[in-house]
């Protein structure tokens, strides 16, 4: 039994890392994106004005997100 229970010690896995950087970053502007996308649609649909800001963001966007492509 002890034998067994050393085995298990010895299999046991690291703890969990990091998620790398560039893969993070990748998520972080892509969840971005979408409030982008999001908020302007809702504007859209509201019959409101689309601030210019969150234009020019989501060109930005498209264009990093078009360059991983």
């Amino acid at each position: 039994m002890e034998n067994t229970e050393q085995q298990m010690e010895e299999i046991t896995k690291p703890p969990l890392g990091l998620i790398p950087k560039r893969i993070h970053d990748k998520n972080v502007k892509i969840e971005r994106y979408n409030d982008v996308c999001s908020a302007i649609a809702r504007y859209y649909h509201a019959r409101l004005k689309i601030k210019i800001e969150w234009i020019e963001e989501y060109n930005d966007l498209v264009d990093y997100l078009n360059h991983l492509k």
